[in-house]
């Protein structure tokens, strides 16, 4: 009987310390593929003609559309599978999309890999703030200039993040974030499509992260997962390569 007892707790024990040391963080999709890329390019609707008389002063509202030169958008649907594996990825039972797997969650893009997710903060939008003024090395200053934007541009990145949101990222919530809406049908949302500013404690490491909605209506009035906008600095040759991350329930 004490022999029977003993091994029950050792497995009570062992139940309990594999459980505590399973954390949910985020962490890298399967695979990703690039259904579809697109820009705008017909903003011109034609030259428009005005005439001019000696002597007349005239006065013109002039209204035109230009592409931002700061942001990528990225927009999409999420599959997958909820599954109960070993250590060696050999799985006991699954859960596929037809048994009805609707993600919950959050899709993160950081300029560089996530090395510790528990060190991931909100980002300090102080103009010309340091290290010291929080617990973030990035400011708007940094942030500005690495994405190539002026202190008044009307896509910098304050006047983007405008809005303050939470974000929960395994166990920890951060409040407070620099925060954003993403449109719907082509007009701002606000409660839906949310996306945060976030980093990770003093790095350069950005980190945007969009909070997924599942079959909802998105910027052109189709039902997408998730919808996110990176910054991207268009006066430089090349393009930024991001590192996507997924945090489902």
């Amino acid at each position: 009987m004490k022999m029977k007892m003993l091994r029950a707790i050792l497995v009570l024990l062992v139940l309990v310390a594999v459980a505590t040391t399973v954390l949910a963080v985020p962490g890298g999709p399967n695979n990703i593929t690039v259904e579809n890329s697109e820009r705008r390019t017909n903003f011109s609707t034609g030259v428009k003609q005005i005439e001019a008389q000696a002597g007349n002063v005239t006065q013109l509202s002039i209204n035109t559309t230009i592409l931002t030169n700061r942001w990528q958008g990225y927009y999409g649907n999420i599959s997958g599978t909820i599954t109960l594996d070993d250590a060696d990825g050999n799985t006991m039972y699954d859960w596929d999309g037809t048994s009805g797997f609707s993600p919950v969650g959050e899709i993160y893009a950081a300029n560089f890999t996530v090395s510790d997710w528990s060190d991931v903060v909100c980002v300090n939008l102080t103009p010309g703030g340091t290290s010291a003024d929080g617990p973030s090395l990035l400011n708007l200053s940094i942030l500005e200039d690495m994405y190539g934007m002026g202190g008044n541009d009307s896509d910098g990145i304050d006047e983007t993040f405008s809005f303050n949101e939470s974000v929960t990222i395994g166990t920890t919530t951060l409040d407070s974030c620099p925060a954003t809406y993403i449109y719907q049908s082509d007009s701002q949302s606000t409660g839906t499509w949310n996306e945060t500013l976030l980093t990770e404690n003093a790095t350069t490491t950005v980190i945007f992260a969009a909070e997924v909605e599942q079959d909802t209506i998105g910027f052109d009035g189709n039902l997408w997962d998730f919808q996110m906008i990176v910054g991207e600095n268009g006066d430089v040759d090349g393009t930024t390569t991001y590192y996507f991350y997924v945090e489902l329930a």
